[in-house]
Formats: structure tokens, sequence, C-alpha cells
């Protein structure tokens, strides 16, 4: 198989499964957006906003060294991915004790009970080794091996959560959905620990500790920022607003998710790519595929926001049909974050991790400025526009910073900022015509056709689709 077909079948294999498993998810959510209040929805989203935060700290961001440890420990690589799942342990241990030791004010930065902040920093290690899996399966395109993972995850988040629900949450129904969801992720941990520690025995080595901190701490806080532009303004509208209106924002999420998980599915595939063509010097491929994600993203995108009332009111009904104002412009933003990866590839492989953290930490403080003035200011509905200009800037910021480190840029900076301000048009257009359905499906219509004549001149996709079901 050639690289390139191995690449599209890769990307074609993680973005269909995600799509597939996050089908059940959609099926569902008409269920749960019935089944749980706004306010229930708020404690719920508020959670796992925390929890985006706290699995970088207790992971140590240390998956994100593998694909640099593959390279530099080639004859013991599964020895360094123990050794650091062992000083992911150790972390863990470590954060555990001296947070319950001074619980006051953990209880007073969170407001969780002591039960579920413990149970928050479970969810965050095993979530964590999560994360370090699918990064380590991802380097050899084994996408099978992450859907199995991720299908047991979604198919035990949703039957537990709805028993949980339905009897001993009964009354307190997003604390149900929190203890439904971590179940499954607590039993998928364990597996992962024995899974690697079975394939090579763990030991502390300080060679591969020092890599792996030297390589990874300085992406802690560009992790933390990352989270921060993702899930912090969730926690700022329930601290400023209140739990019903942080369920509103949440639920958009839902529509906005879509954009992401094909995102993250094509960063899986996209960066072990780019580390072999950088590797081969194959800097014309880079440019041309670089432009092609960019444009295949603007096009999915430019479909979800035209469709984006549909969805929210199919998914949640009448109480989640304001989400529609704060789902479109996060769509957008979504899309400028998916952009953000072709400048952040060229900063990881020449192990420029400390610019990364300063360009996202300054993008993270900015958001978090402007969610103070403007979500007092206007309401929630705000904190859509403040992460979009905030993902803008993200951008930017990166993109300049990959051209210092490389002394030229490997994408046609031409096209890419095309497709970014053919997206901001995107939005105006269909916020006017929120309430024109008609046109908007018109429009939805034309451009599904031309994305689809695109996508098969770029990639035969006819021909990828019956390979694969001729399987």
């Amino acid at each position: 198989m050639s690289n390139k077909s191995k690449v599209i079948k890769a990307g074609l294999g993680y973005t269909l499964g995600n799509y597939l498993l996050r089908g059940i998810t959609f099926i569902t959510l008409p269920i749960f957006a019935r089944l749980m209040s706004t306010e229930d929805y708020g404690v719920y989203n508020t959670f796992f906003a925390y929890e985006a935060i706290v699995a970088i700290l207790v992971g140590l961001a240390l998956h994100s060294s593998l694909k640099n440890g593959k390279y530099k420990f080639v004859n013991a690589f599964n020895e360094y991915v123990s050794s650091i799942i062992l000083l992911v342990l150790l972390n863990f241990v470590i954060w555990i004790i001296i947070c319950n030791i001074f619980f006051p004010i953990v209880f007073y930065i969170f407001d969780l009970s002591r039960g579920y902040f413990n149970l928050l920093l479970v969810y965050s290690l095993c979530s964590a080794m999560i994360m370090l899996y699918n990064t380590y399966v991802g380097l050899d395109y084994k996408y099978q091996s992450f859907l199995k993972v991720s299908a047991f995850n979604m198919i035990g988040n949703i039957s537990f959560s709805i028993l949980l629900i339905l009897t001993i949450f009964n009354e307190s129904r997003g604390y149900g959905r929190i203890i439904g969801s971590t179940i499954p992720v607590v039993m998928i941990g364990i597996f992962l620990f024995a899974y690697f520690f079975r394939k090579q025995k763990p030991r502390i080595k300080r060679e591969y500790w020092r890599f792996g901190l030297t390589y990874s701490l300085p992406i802690i806080p560009h992790g933390i920022s990352q989270m921060i532009l993702l899930q912090f303004d969730r926690i700022m509208i329930k601290k400023m607003i209140g739990y019903s209106e942080a369920g509103i924002y949440g639920f958009s999420y839902s529509i906005y998710s879509i954009v992401s998980i094909t995102g993250s599915s094509l960063d899986s595939v996209l960066g072990p790519w780019f580390y072999e063509k950088m590797h081969n010097a194959q800097y014309d491929s880079i440019k041309k595929r670089g432009g092609m994600f960019a444009k295949g993203m603007m096009l999915f995108s430019t479909m979800m926001i035209l469709v984006a009332p549909e969805m929210i009111w199919f998914l949640g009904g009448e109480k989640f049909k304001d989400g529609v104002y704060t789902a479109i412009p996060l769509i957008v933003g979504g899309y400028f974050s998916f952009l953000y990866l072709l400048p952040s590839y060229i900063e990881y492989y020449h192990e420029k991790t400390r610019f990364i953290a300063v360009g996202t930490a300054f993008a993270a403080g900015l958001n978090i400025v402007l969610n103070l003035y403007f979500i007092s200011k206007y309401g929630y509905i705000a904190a859509a526009y403040t992460t979009l200009v905030t993902y803008i800037c993200y951008f930017i910021f990166h993109y300049y910073l990959a051209y210092k480190i490389e002394g030229r840029m490997l994408y046609s900076t031409k096209q890419i900022f095309l497709y970014a301000i053919t997206m901001l048009i995107g939005l105006f257009i269909a916020l006017l015509l929120v309430d024109n359905i008609i046109v908007r499906w018109l429009i939805f219509i034309f451009v599904f056709i031309y994305s689809y004549r695109w996508a098969d001149n770029e990639i035969n996709i006819k021909s990828a689709i019956k390979r694969k079901l001729s399987k």
C-alpha cells in the first residue's frame, strides 16, 4: 500500500469511525436533552470543562512527546512509553495527596465536593491514558484500535448514564450523567495500564523522564490555555450568570463538536504524516495537502453553519433553541482552531514547545479578558464571539511563529487566508438567514454538491468508498 493511500485510508477510518461513534451520541442527545434540564446540563458541562484542564495537569501532556520519542528511541520505544506512564501514575498520586490536604482551597476554586473532586482526578488520569493510547496507535495509522476503545467508551457512557439518571440519580440528573460518563473511562484506563505494562515492564529511567518532561512540560501551559479557550467560557457563564445559561451554551458545543471531531480525526493522521514528509524533505506535498485540508474543512464547516438551526431544534427541542446564536460563531471558531494545527506541526517538529506555550497562553488570557467584559455586558451569547475572535488571533499568531521558526512558510498563505475570509463571510450569511430555511437549504445543497465533486477530484472518493464497502 502506498504512503498516500495509507494516510487517506487512515483519515477516512478515523473520521468515518468517529462519525459512527458520535452518531450514537447524536441519536441519544435528544433523549438526554429531554431527560435533563438546562441546569442539569450546566452541572454536567461544567464538570467536564474542569476535567479537560485537570487531565493535562495529571497527564503532564506526555502523550505529545510520543511522535518525537518514536524517532529518538527507535529501538526502545515501548520501554520509553511504559516508563513515562509510570511517571504519570506518580504525578497522579502527588496530585490526589496535595489536593486532599488543601481541600478547602480546592473547594473554593472548583465548587465541587471532596468525592466529586476525587472522581474528577481519577477520570482525568484515565482520560490522559486514553489520549496517550490514541497517540500511540495513531503513529502507525492503527485507526481500528482507536475505534474499539472509543466505541466501548461511547456505548458504556450512554448506557450507564441513562441507567443512573432513571434510577439512583433521578433527582440530580446532572451528577448521574457525570458518573455514567466516568465508569467506562475508568474501565478503559485500567485496561490500558495493563496493556502497556504487559507490553513492556515499566521502570524508572532518567533519560526517558528527562526527555519526556523537557518536551512536554512547556506544553502544559499551552494545553491548559487550549482548554481555557475551549472550556473556560462555560465555567465563566456558570459563575457570572447561572447553570441554566451554561447548559444552553454547553449544548451548542454538541453542534460545534462535529467540526471538532473532524479536526481531531484528521489531526490523528496529519501529525504523523507531516513528520514523515518533513523527515524526507517533501515540502511540495506538505504545501499541496495543507491547502487541500484547509479547503475541505472550510466547505464542511460552511455546511454545518447552514443547517445549525435545524440541528439545534432536532437535538434539543424548544428549550435549547437560542443555542443557534452561539453554535454558528462557535463552529466558525472551530474552523480557525483547525487552521492552527497546520503551523503547529512545524513548531512541534522543531521542538519549539516553549514558544507554542507563550502564544497559546496569550490567546487564553485574551479570551478571559474579553469574556469578563462582554459576558457581563451582553450575556452568554457574547462568549461565542469572544471565542471566535480569540481563535482568529490564535491562528494568526502561530502562523507567524511557524514562519519565523522555519524561515519560510510551508503552506500557501494566499490560499489559507482566502478560505478563512470565505468562512467569515459564511458566518454573516448564516446569521442573516437563520429564519429563512428555504434559502439556507438551497445554499447548503449547492455547497454539498460542489464539495462532493471537489473531494472526488482530489482523492477519488467514490473509489475509496467502494474499496471500503467491498471488504
